[in-house]
């Protein structure tokens, strides 16, 4: 799976736009590796596996890569809003490493920004805005 710079220029925008981030170069984009599901919940859910079943794409921290599931076509708006939701946590994380990954309730917040510019790509392209809906059921322990 290749990525034309086209479309990742246009999914950067889209990310650098509905987050308010700020922007990165193209250039520093991690790089998108397209594994086959198995393999993409094994890479992110080592230890439980079944617990990753729905999911579609991860930011990969410590290996600096965005690991997304082979079916994905990044030519339709509801598949590439995926690589969007991604590209808000590396913003997130050229802006302030690995803060907003460390703890339970910056994992919330981070995740409800990269929800948010996803479902305003979605939006954008009339798709209707559905992703992160479980957030609001999400609770973190006092820390």
């Amino acid at each position: 799976m290749a990525l034309s710079n086209d479309t990742l220029s246009a999914l950067l925008a889209a990310a650098i736009r509905f987050s308010g981030l700020p922007a990165v170069d193209i250039d520093d984009l991690p790089p998108v590796v397209a594994l086959p599901r198995s393999e993409l919940n094994l890479e992110v859910c080592a230890v439980a596996p079944v617990r990753c079943a729905g999911l579609m794409s991860a930011f990969d921290t410590l290996h600096y890569r965005i690991v997304v599931d082979d079916k994905l076509d990044f030519d339709d708006p509801d598949d590439a809003s995926f690589l969007v939701h991604e590209f808000v946590h590396v913003l997130q994380f050229r802006s302030t490493g690995s803060t907003a990954f460390t703890s339970c309730t910056a994992v919330l917040e981070s995740e409800q920004q990269a929800y948010s510019a996803q479902n305003a790509y979605l939006r954008q392209n009339d798709r209707p805005a559905r992703h992160g809906w479980m957030l609001r059921f999400s609770r973190c322990r006092p820390e």
